[in-house]
Parts: structure tokens; C-alpha cells; sequence
């Protein structure tokens, strides 16, 4: 039970935020990991050397001035960033296009050293066996429900725990960002971009977000409590550089979202433009694209994700049970499977198996598909309550999105862009808006980018961001 405790608690951190990392060999274990779940590193010298410029900046500015830093940014759309005990600071491509200046890209790692530096990442790593142990002594001898309620008051201790170590680091990081003389405003500004990002994330997966509350299981919480307790913490009559019109003229022509290595986004469907393959994701839930696995999941517990391989000339059947399964270490699967079941959907061969499942959340059901498509087979992963078979049913029922598109579909699909626009006398909101090439939403994500309220309005020579295909 350990292991899948562990997985599932640490597989939906890493969805929502930084994820507790093995302190013991930071240099190369975890430098692995974070690029390997993150597509490597952005290719672009002039973000590279941009983002680079303003955290060795702040850094200069924190008692880690003495160490030696690296500074990387990701080749990923997710909004995160990463700090090791090493000396490394992490900043995904996703937290730098969204980001409205310089500034606000240095709070974020303001905010990140301030974490190595109160030694948080040891500290959580430590309650996070505190966690582990406390669930085995409390289910011991326990029934389902006895779980679940023993694993949501866990969890909720730990969530108010990380939560603790976000306000110290935010006290800390404002002190940093006002030694190198940058705006702290920057840090609230950077807080209220990503309630509007999670708030916009929500309305095109068709979910429900409550910014007045943080994810339980955050460990980056951006609650509107959070952002009014950073702003009492603002000093008074205290300015400094922001860097706006810099920040924009480096990331004008950045990708926005999927960069077509493994696919595109496009409204709900993942499309790979080279072969047509196309799928949708589940109702609540939007696709994230990693280098490997496409995923998607949610606070409930429902948890997709799907990756392509070889077929060998298997059946789905034989793939499952010869080939796919033989590859977990037998403490990934504890508890008795079901029996293999073969079903025929939308004219393809697919099979599939459960296991019983332990986790915070309390009983889940995990649920390996395969399904023949030609020479490969597409390999599903799902997770949902073990009690809801309705979440089960709506995760499975993504078999049937599965399509091949016509080649008609695919000539136009290209990563979609940020492109940066300067407002001239007499625009008004309405004529940026039209300028976004996406399929819906476009006033809600226009606003989101550029973190503006729905009143806002245009002074000319203003800069704004686009979204462009």
C-alpha cells in the first residue's frame, strides 16, 4: 500500500505544483526526472539567456548569493517551476509566456529560492513520511470507508503544512525582490495571473474552479487569501524596476501551449498533425502534453493518460499481459485483477484490466486499456474512485473519440503563438480580442494573458499579447 499512496499523492503534486524531490543525489536524479517530465529544455538562446539574466539577478539578492546557480527553462506549457538544494532553478516555457514582466518572472523564483533557502523541500520530504506512515497505522485492520476518512483528514494536514511553507516563502521572496530593486507589487500581480489561468484552465475543460479556495493538494496554492496576504505585505511607498516592455519583446513569437512534437491542442481533442490520430478528452478534464504521455486529471481522483508503442503484432489481450504488464514491479500492482476483457469499440480491438487501488483519496480503481490502431497500440492509464463507477465510465468512454482525421484537417495546424501588439489611438479591447486565432473563449483568454479585468481599458502605445496560429 505504500507505493500506491505514494504515487497517486505525488502524481497529482505534480500536476498542480512542485512535487517534494529525493534530496539525495539532486544533481543528477532529479535533474533527470524534471526534464524528462517537462520535454527537456527551450531551445531559444534569447529566452534562455533572458531568463538566465534575471535570476542570476535575483539571486544576487538572497543569502544563496555565494552558491553557484543554474537557471533552465522548460520546454513545457505547464505554468510550474522547480528549485533543487544543488543550485538549479526551474521555469517552464508555460510560466514565462504568462508572465507580464520581468518582475513578475522574478518573484517566481523569489519565491523559489526562498524555499531552498528555509530548507522547505527537506522539511516536506519529512512530513511526507510522516504522511506515508501515519496512513499505514490508521488502515490497519480499517474497512474502505475507514480509509477515506483517515486519508482526507492526511491529506488535509499536509495541504495546510505546504500551505504555511507558501507563505514564508512569499514573506522571504518580497524581501529578496525589493533587494535587487524590482516591484514587489510584481509578486500579487504574478498571483492574480494565475487565478485568472486556472480560472480560464477550468471554464474551457468545463469544470468547476472556486478561486476563493486553493487546490487541497497544491503546493503552489494561488487563493485569493493568498494574494490578499501578500498584498498587506507590500511595502509602502516602495517602487521598483518592473520591466514590462523588456519581458515582452523577448517572449513576442513564444509558443503558446503543445509545440507539435506530441501533438496539438486543439479545444478539447489532442491531434497529432502527422498521422491524423485524434482524441478528446473526458468532460472536466483538459489534455496536458508531455514529450511521452498525454495526461489529464482532476482534484476528484480521475486521472487519463494515454502514450503510442509498437504492436509487435500482439493482440490487445497478449500486449496487456505479456508485454505491458510484465514491465510494473509487483509492489505497483497489489490487490486482485480482474479478468482480461476484450471489447471491439468503434471497430477496434481493445482490452483492458482493473486493479484495486489505495490512496489519500480513498479507494481507487486502476484501469490499463490497450487498443490496436494499425501497427501501434495506444496504451491508456486510468484512475478513478473505486465507488464511482460513473467517473470510470467517463474516462472510458475517451475509447470513443478516437479517430483518424482526414489529411483536409491537418494542413493548417501549427503551434499556436504569442504575438505582442501595441494599441493605437482609438482600439478598444474588442479589436484585440478579434485578433485571437483560437476556437472559443477568445475575451476570457485574451483577459487571462494579459491579466487584465473585464473593465480594463486601451491607452495607445499600450502592449498587449495575442494569441496567434
Amino acid at each position: 500500500m505504500l507505493k500506491p499512496v505514494t504515487f497517486l499523492l505525488l502524481g497529482l503534486m505534480a500536476l498542480v505544483g512542485c512535487a517534494p524531490l529525493d534530496q539525495s543525489d539532486p544533481d543528477r536524479r532529479n535533474h533527470a526526472m524534471i526534464l524528462l517530465q517537462n520535454n527537456g529544455l527551450v531551445h531559444d538562446q534569447q529566452v534562455r539567456s533572458y531568463v538566465e539574466g534575471v535570476g542570476q539577478r535575483i539571486i544576487g539578492a538572497t543569502p544563496a548569493a555565494n552558491a553557484d546557480w543554474d537557471v533552465y527553462v522548460l520546454d513545457t506549457p505547464r505554468v510550474n517551476a522547480y528549485v533543487l538544494g544543488s543550485g538549479s532553478i526551474y521555469m517552464t516555457r508555460g510560466l514565462v509566456a504568462l508572465a507580464n514582466s520581468e518582475a513578475e518572472l522574478a518573484a517566481v523564483m523569489a519565491h523559489e529560492i526562498a524555499h531552498l533557502v528555509a530548507e522547505h523541500s527537506a522539511a516536506r520530504s519529512e512530513r511526507m513520511e510522516q504522511v506515508e506512515r501515519q496512513v499505514l497505522s490508521e488502515t490497519v485492520l480499517a474497512d474502505m470507508d475507514d480509509v477515506q476518512r483517515a486519508g482526507n483528514r492526511i491529506a488535509s494536514g499536509f495541504a495546510a503544512f505546504t500551505r504555511q511553507q507558501e507563505a514564508d516563502a512569499d514573506s522571504r521572496g518580497l524581501i529578496y525582490l525589493a533587494e535587487a530593486g524590482y516591484a514587489p507589487q510584481a509578486m500579487a500581480d504574478f498571483l492574480r495571473a494565475m487565478i485568472a489561468h486556472e480560472t480560464l484552465e477550468a471554464a474551457l475543460a468545463q469544470r468547476r474552479f472556486d478561486p476563493a479556495q486553493a487546490n487541497l493538494m497544491a503546493s503552489h496554492p494561488a487563493s485569493a487569501a493568498r494574494v490578499a496576504a501578500v498584498q498587506a505585505a507590500l511595502p509602502t511607498n516602495l517602487t521598483g524596476y518592473m520591466g514590462r516592455d523588456a519581458h515582452l519583446d523577448v517572449i513576442d513569437g513564444l509558443i503558446w501551449g503543445a509545440d507539435g512534437r506530441n501533438g496539438l491542442i486543439r479545444g478539447d481533442r489532442w491531434i497529432d498533425p502527422v498521422t491524423g490520430l485524434s482524441i478528446t478528452a473526458p468532460a472536466g478534464l483538459s489534455f496536458d502534453v508531455g514529450e511521452i504521455v498525454v495526461r489529464a486529471g482532476d482534484a476528484e481522483g480521475r486521472y487519463i493518460s494515454f502514450a503510442r508503442d509498437l504492436s509487435r503484432g500482439l493482440t490487445p489481450a497478449a500486449y496487456l499481459t505479456d508485454l505491458w504488464l510484465p514491465t510494473m514491479e509487483a509492489d505497483d500492482l497489489r490487490g486482485e485483477a480482474s479478468e482480461v476483457r476484450n471489447r471491439v469499440i468503434n471497430g477496434r480491438k481493445t482490452a483492458y484490466v482493473d486493479f484495486p487501488l489505495r490512496s489519500l483519496q480513498g479507494p481507487m480503481t486502476l484501469r490499463f486499456v490497450a487498443v490496436a490502431l494499425g501497427g501501434e497500440m495506444l496504451e491508456f492509464i486510468m484512475i478513478a474512485p473505486a465507488a464511482d463507477s460513473a467517473a470510470m465510465d467517463s474516462l472510458f468512454d475517451t475509447l470513443q473519440t478516437v479517430r483518424i482525421l482526414p489529411r483536409s484537417r491537418l494542413d493548417d495546424l501549427s503551434p499556436t503563438r504569442i504575438r505582442v501588439v501595441t494599441a493605437v489611438p482609438g482600439q478598444q479591447i474588442d479589436d484585440f480580442i478579434a485578433m485571437m486565432q483560437v476556437d472559443r473563449l477568445a475575451r476570457e483568454r485574451f483577459l487571462a494573458l494579459n491579466n487584465l479585468t473585464a473593465g480594463a481599458q486601451v491607452q495607445a502605445g499600450q502592449r498587449f499579447k495575442i494569441l496567434v496560429q
